[in-house]
């Protein structure tokens, strides 16, 4: 897959920005059409006779009381016409009591009691599903067109981790219509409000469950590996996710005993914040995990021009370490298996310079591996200058250009089963279509190889994420406010 390529696949995206102007719209126009006349149920003179109760508004050029009539079980009906733009009281007045509430015209005579009542609020949810199912349905697109090509890497896990945040808020508001759970604007608010917080309610048995076993993991890395920042990336996490959950449900506990209407308003707005933050973070965290499992599991299609093998340290004596030679064999028994076929036999390119401790590049080591596994020497480049990944295969593809490789060489490159989706990332960054071959290894290495590709994909993918996040967080906000208003 090449930019351009990519290009196409974001350029979709033009169809969601079309749908939500598209929606939102139609929304506008539905409800100026019909808010300019609101029916409001006065269920505080349930029993009174339409006839028996004298209505009002002030100031009086505010608005219009076009009718009142009797309305089913007993409760009397007041038609209400905005005329001027404005706020004021709707005035109730029966033969012993009265009442008043607050009543707001706006400039498209949209006619609001109490806050939040209005004709033509059903448009709403139905545009919000539509945006984000459409969205949705765009990520999943998105996600079969990179893995039709095995473009494993953070566009496809933000895309992934996309598709099931928006297909299961799109799912939740279908739902609300389908099941009239949202039969007033208040409901509706409410039930928007409270999405985000029981997406977080329900994830708190999984979440806790994962991270046990990721701080396990983690211990038995520490065991093994040492005790390094990079291997404490579990237990952080954990913390982080824990924290973020004590955040919010305290948030909900203060919202509830709080009178100031302002710092009710500042509450709910963190609540929402931290809640949708939460809920979009474990989303991405799912899909990198289903893409990084993607990636370990695909076999790349015969024939391979070239296997690069990524290096990763030595023993002592300068014999590649069991977690190398895993890497080295990976690419040995994938060039078997091309050859069985008759495709041809690849060219070995082992990669990875000397390292401080180390008695010869690890390339030289990889290469006098080959060589006693039965390689000939004119089938294997040499690599031995790079010292991480990143540099592995950018310089890998430098000596395979040099070593007059045709425009588009068919590559592969071999490292452990955790390390392949980064793989896929770097080789992406280097130009390189490559795709990756899997070695096996412990299953301790792999949460923390989750978390960091996850982290990886926060800071590589930052920009459309905060776009999401961003309007994602509006719909929130607002029916946030709304509710605290009508509150």
């Amino acid at each position: 897959m090449t930019k351009p390529e990519l290009r196409k696949i974001r350029l979709r995206f033009v169809i969601l920005a079309v749908v939500i102007a598209a929606c939102a719209i139609v929304s506008n126009l539905h409800i100026t059409s019909v808010g300019g006349e609101y029916e409001y149920p006065l269920e505080d003179y349930a029993g009174y006779k339409a006839a028996e109760l004298k209505l009002s508004t002030e100031p009086a050029n505010l608005a219009q009381i076009a009718e009142v009539r009797d309305g089913p079980n007993g409760i009397p009906i007041a038609v209400i016409k905005g005329k001027e733009p404005g706020e004021g009281m709707l005035l109730v007045q029966a033969e012993n009591e009265g009442g008043m509430s607050m009543l707001s015209v706006f400039s498209n005579h949209t006619v609001f009691v109490d806050g939040i009542n209005f004709n033509g609020w059903e448009t709403l949810p139905i545009s919000v599903a539509i945006c984000l199912l459409t969205a949705g349905v765009l990520c999943v697109w998105a996600v079969l067109s990179l893995r039709s090509r095995a473009w494993y890497g953070y566009e496809m896990a933000a895309y992934t981790g996309g598709a099931i945040f928006f297909l299961v808020e799109s799912c939740v508001f279908l739902w609300l219509m389908a099941s009239g759970s949202a039969r007033t604007f208040m409901d509706f608010a409410l039930a928007v409000t409270d999405l985000a917080d029981q997406f977080v309610l329900l994830s708190l048995v999984p979440m806790a469950m994962v991270s046990a076993f990721v701080c396990m993991s983690n211990v038995a890395l520490i065991r093994h590996e040492g005790l390094r920042p990079v291997n404490l990336l579990g237990i952080g996490m954990s913390v982080v996710w824990a924290l973020a959950c004590l955040a919010i449900f305290f948030m909900n506990r203060a919202i509830i005993d709080v009178l100031d209407l302002n710092v009710a308003i500042a509450l709910g707005a963190i609540d929402s914040a931290l809640a949708i933050g939460v809920s979009f973070g474990l989303c991405l965290f799912a899909g990198t995990c289903a893409c990084a499992l993607g990636a370990s599991r695909h076999t790349p299609a015969f024939p391979r021009d070239y296997l690069v093998i990524l290096g990763c340290g030595l023993k002592s004596d300068g014999t590649p370490t069991p977690l190398l030679a895993g890497r080295v064999d990976a690419a040995l028994a994938y060039a078997e298996a091309q050859e069985a076929v008759g495709l041809g036999s690849p060219t070995f390119v082992p990669s990875g310079g000397q390292g401080p401790d180390e008695r010869w590049p690890e390339a030289e080591s990889m290469r006098q591996y080959l060589v006693g596994k039965g390689v000939p020497d004119e089938r294997i480049l040499l690599e031995d200058k790079s010292v991480n990944t990143r540099q592995n295969l950018a310089l890998s593809a430098q000596v395979i250009e040099g070593a007059g490789a045709t425009s588009m060489p068919r590559i592969a490159f071999a490292t452990t089963n955790y390390h392949v989706f980064r793989g896929y990332v770097y080789a992406h960054d280097a130009g390189l279509a490559a795709e990756g071959i899997s070695a096996p290894t412990k299953l301790y290495f792999w949460p923390n190889a989750f978390l960091r590709e996850f982290l990886g994909l926060l800071a590589a993918r930052w920009l459309p994420i905060a776009l999401a996040y961003v309007a994602v967080a509006s719909l929130y906000l607002g029916s946030e406010y709304a509710l605290l208003l009508a509150g």
